[in-house]
């Protein structure tokens, strides 16, 4: 492989396809050969299209659509989809009884969401598999394990979450596809010590920690990636005596403890979506692309590699 890689980093798609058919572009776009997600690609919410005299009505975000054949629903379908919600035709009887089950609703989720990274997966080898592009993929705290098995049985693209994985001669990628503990408590979640525990473990593998690049879904603590709005006790954001949201700070300890104790080349973060920047840490380069998907807009970071240094890198908005 060459000398230099070409690296496309994103995270937090949240299951919008259109910022993931973006992520696929990136790598003609930006002349990339290595495409890399770190985390949460599942949507986050189911939108049901109910029958309507004949058609099918639908409503996401305050915005009601009826469509009345079936071309106009599997067109409906690929809008939801673009915008990060999946679609599901029932009626509203049995949404009602869905919704009134949480064990039924989760696994009804679970199960849509498995079936569109199937999709996203072949249509990532459709687009990409002659080109030379490699794809890396890995989770986050809102992604379900099952993905993991979806992702790494695939023939085309590497999943990134369970050893050390190699970008180049160069490079070896240490990921970590969970976040710390959050308010909402979510699929994926580790306490602090989990997350240095895992840290140090993966560490000891590494041939040469400076060239490492650390792939970890959530931030270092106390840094300008790791900036949310803060929570009441009922997850209602407080907001400033000016009528602006107060933000707080809620990375990992763990990670941050981690990027200054090892040095590695880079850290690679994502799951504060309204973070986006970087951060040195000592001589490691540390950033988060940010995300604002619902808007189908792709956040992403554009990095050159080098042996021994980044030559450059660059936040993209696309």
């Amino acid at each position: 492989m060459a000398a230099r890689t070409r690296l496309f980093f994103v995270a937090d798609l949240h299951g919008s396809e259109r910022c993931f058919r973006k992520f696929l572009n990136a790598g003609k776009a930006y002349e990339a050969n290595v495409l890399l997600i770190g985390g949460d690609i599942a949507a986050k919410t189911i939108t049901p299209l109910f029958p309507e005299d004949g058609g099918w009505a639908a409503t996401f975000r305050g915005e009601r659509r009826r469509v009345a054949t079936e071309t106009e629903a599997r067109s409906l379908e690929a809008d939801l989809r673009a915008l990060g919600t999946l679609p599901h035709r029932t009626t509203v009887r049995e949404w009602e009884a869905l919704s009134a089950d949480r064990r039924r609703m989760d696994e009804l989720f679970r199960d849509l969401a498995l079936r569109e990274l199937e999709r996203w997966l072949a249509l990532a080898a459709e687009r990409l598999r002659s080109t030379g592009t490699r794809v890396l993929i890995g989770l986050g705290n809102d992604d379900f394990d099952e993905m993991e098995a979806v992702v790494g049985g695939h023939d085309f693209v590497e999943l990134t979450d369970r050893a050390i994985l190699r970008i180049d001669d160069a490079h070896e990628l240490v990921t970590i596809a969970y976040s710390n503990v959050t308010p909402w408590r979510t699929n994926r979640e580790l306490t602090e010590p989990e997350i240095a525990k895992r840290l140090e473990e993966l560490g000891r593998g590494v041939e040469r920690p400076e060239r490492a690049i650390y792939n970890v879904h959530v931030p270092p603590l106390n840094t300008p990636l790791d900036l949310a709005p803060k929570l009441d006790a009922n997850l209602t954001k407080v907001m400033s005596p000016g009528g602006d949201p107060e933000f707080v700070h809620v990375g990992s300890t763990s990670v941050r403890a981690a990027l200054e104790r090892a040095q590695p080349l880079l850290g690679l973060h994502g799951h504060i979506h309204e973070s986006k920047g970087f951060v040195r840490l000592g001589r490691t380069i540390a950033l988060n692309p940010g995300s604002v998907y619902p808007e189908g807009v792709l956040q992403g970071a554009l990095l050159d590699l080098e042996p021994d240094r980044v030559r450059s890198y660059l936040l993209t908005t696309g």
